[in-house]
């Protein structure tokens, strides 16, 4: 077996501890340690149901050598738990200590009375009318647990020994603020309140213990589409409810005795991960933890105004025609696109919009523009990814929302997922693009940096429209020609085969060639390979991952991972320096699915002066001393400037595009910096 910290699972969990490293740093603000704390237990479910159930089922299927990384991902999560509730501890200490405690139900018992009514009163209003109690007995059927729900096992001590389950409601607030300001936890509002639920039975004593689990979250797929795909994905998702666990999360104080049945009735194996972990699980709600001081968060950043959308008043296809635009959001704003969209769904010029959604904003401008859109008589042609794990059935919901109103919907190339990027506005005698890194989604486009390009460029226009002729004859279950993309990289046809090329070009310049990559995850083997070999005949490189690395440390290679408030979402692919230099931005990350068994798309940034601002950007990146880590050997995550950091790209970059629009207001050309190398 290959070195473990270089297999997928092993270096997500790694990108874990990385956010965990965020909620421990005293650096960051205690409410946004708070959300950290959030984000990491969110990612941990999400690997156990996505990532451990696909090696349970490589194990099934009689592949070999897998329990290793079993283990090892249990011993990593247990101690990455172990750290939680350290930092958890030392967070909600320095919260009380600025006046925001989070008390008990022991605390409420043993404090004031008037505090105490109102948690009762509060529970038999809003709460016991929802609550089901289910008593454990082995004449009854065991009920069906749901993956990431937050149930309570009840222990009823005295006499005559009972153990029950509550489930507490997934709509209910997990946090209730108290008269007198206090935040308390839902799961304590219910420990305070048992005896109200299970009064007729006798006890000396009552405690409630928190568990969970997390199930494998694989959609089974066949390619047998007569059903209908729309028909097929909702029975496949009500099939999810019911997929096996792969963890469970106790507290361990638990009854050895209720543990035991839990264990029985949910078929945990010996190769399942138990975790004993504190009082308090599904700590993803920390991320929804109520505002109470702003300073304690992260100071607020507004947008930075563009140096040209915020400068001009004309619609913004007139500002388009001028020359290649990009926005870069969450610096700027995300807002520039819904005003596009709106403008274009009213313009009498516009005849059609097509455009490409994988994850969208609950609700959604972007599909209220384009329903607008349709409404007002345009063609509307919507590929919708109906396989965008954890957000099938909004985008059902979006589809039908759609067709309503005339749209035209296609579902990709099944069993392809349509992960690209791409919007068309065909308007009378002219055509206009839009290539992004990243959804088209309002909500994340506040958090995840991306970047949007704009062009009326004839070159990428004819491409993109081959793109969405491929995607709309597919639907139509045609036999479909093999596209002929000459600009645009478009997996599964020519992106893996120019990636490789452009590698090879660098390669032929031995110590003059010079290679940037910034994705999410760098693991495909022919590109790695390909990287090795560049940098064995002296091309130096600089790798920017942010979740999943497998690449061996090699002296002319830079590899780090920057993680910071705003998640780091561009790709970026740089090759060479220079007047020769080729830059191309994505939504693609160098991974065998997206390179072969997606529809990605990556285009080329062809305009000098933003190749030259994209340049300058990654450089500041690189030059990361305060939040980027080194990828090393064994991913051990050390911060590249010490625990003290030094530059911050993000900060770095905020003033950068500030800069930019302060010098376009001028004749003056921007200062870009230089994008050095080694």
């Amino acid at each position: 077996m290959k070195n473990i910290h270089q297999i997928r699972e092993i270096s997500t969990i790694s990108f874990n501890e990385r956010v965990l490293q965020e909620a421990e740093d005293p650096r960051n603000p205690l409410m946004e340690r708070l959300r950290f704390l959030g984000i990491f237990s969110s990612n941990m479910d999400e690997l156990f149901k996505v990532r451990v159930a696909s090696i349970h089922r490589r194990i099934e299927l009689g592949k070999k050598g897998l329990h290793e990384v079993l283990e090892a991902l249990a011993q990593k999560a247990i101690e990455l738990d172990e750290r939680f509730r350290v930092a958890y501890a030392g967070i909600t200490a320095a919260l009380a200590e600025e006046d925001i405690h989070i008390p008990t139900e022991h605390e409420i018992r043993d404090g004031d009375p008037e505090i105490a009514r109102w948690i009762r009163e509060f529970f038999r209003k809003e709460l016991l009318p929802s609550i089901v109690p289910i008593i454990c007995h082995k004449r009854l059927p065991f009920p069906e647990l749901m993956d990431s729900v937050l149930y309570l096992g009840v222990a009823m001590r005295g006499e005559n020994k009972r153990y029950g389950l509550l489930e507490i409601p997934p709509e209910t607030p997990r946090f209730v603020e108290l008269p007198n300001h206090d935040i308390m936890y839902i799961d304590d509002v219910i420990r305070f309140s048992l005896d109200d639920i299970f009064y007729i039975f006798e006890y000396e004593r009552i405690d409630a213990y928190a568990f969970k689990i997390s199930r494998d979250a694989e959609l089974d797929m066949d390619n047998d589409f007569t059903e209908g795909y729309v028909r097929k994905m909702e029975k496949v998702l009500r099939q999810r409810r019911g997929g096996r666990p792969t963890r469970m999360v106790y507290d361990a104080e638990m009854p050895p005795g209720l543990l035991k049945i839990l264990k029985k009735e949910l078929h945990i194996r010996e190769d399942d991960t138990m975790i004993p972990g504190g009082r308090y699980h599904n700590m993803r709600d920390l991320m929804k933890f109520p505002s109470r001081r702003k300073d304690l968060e992260f100071p607020r950043f507004d947008n930075v105004p563009h140096p040209v959308l915020d400068r001009v008043s004309q619609p913004m296809l007139e500002t388009i025609k001028r020359g290649d635009l990009m926005i870069t959001y969450p610096y700027q704003s995300f807002d520039h696109l819904i005003r596009l969209l709106r403008e274009a769904a009213i313009d009498p010029k516009v005849e059609t919009i097509k455009m490409t959604l994988y994850r969208a904003a609950r609700p959604s401008q972007v599909v209220n523009a384009l329903y607008n859109a349709a409404r007002n008589g345009k063609r509307i042609v919507v590929s919708i990814e109906l396989q965008a794990r954890f957000d099938e059935e909004n985008n059902i919901f979006i589809a039908n929302k759609l067709t309503e109103v005339g749209a035209t919907v296609v579902y990709g190339v099944p069993p392809m997922k349509v992960h690209a990027k791409l919007l068309l506005i065909q308007r009378r005698n002219q055509n206009f693009a839009g290539f992004s890194t990243g959804n088209f989604n309002e909500s994340t486009g506040r958090l995840y940096v991306d970047s949007l390009l704009l062009t009326t460029d004839a070159r990428l226009i004819k491409d993109t429209e081959l793109v969405f002729e491929y995607l709309e004859k597919s639907a139509k279950m045609r036999v479909l020609a093999t596209p002929q993309f000459e600009h645009l990289l478009v997996s599964p046809f020519n992106s893996h085969g120019v990636f490789l090329a452009l590698i090879a070009r660098e390669q032929a310049k031995g110590d003059a060639g010079y290679i940037f990559i910034k994705v999410n995850h760098l693991t495909d083997p022919s590109i790695i390979k390909a990287l090795r070999d560049a940098a064995d005949a002296g091309v130096k490189m600089d790798l920017i991952v942010r979740t999943t690395y497998a690449m061996r440390p090699h002296p002319n290679i830079r590899a780090i991972s920057i993680l910071d408030r705003y998640l780091e979402h561009q790709r970026v692919y740089i090759f060479g320096n220079g007047d020769d230099r080729a830059v191309y931005m994505s939504s693609a990350d160098l991974m065998e699915r997206n390179l072969d068994w997606r529809v990605e798309s990556a285009f080329p940034v062809y305009d000098k002066t933003l190749q030259r601002q994209v340049a300058a950007m990654m450089a500041l990146q690189v030059a990361d001393t305060a939040k980027a880590r080194v990828l090393d050997q064994t991913q051990s995550n050390h911060y590249v400037g010490g625990d003290t950091g030094g530059k911050q790209s993000q900060i770095e970059t905020r003033r950068f595009l500030q800069d930019l629009y302060e010098a376009s207001s001028g004749t003056t050309e921007p200062e870009y910096g230089g994008y050095e190398v080694f």
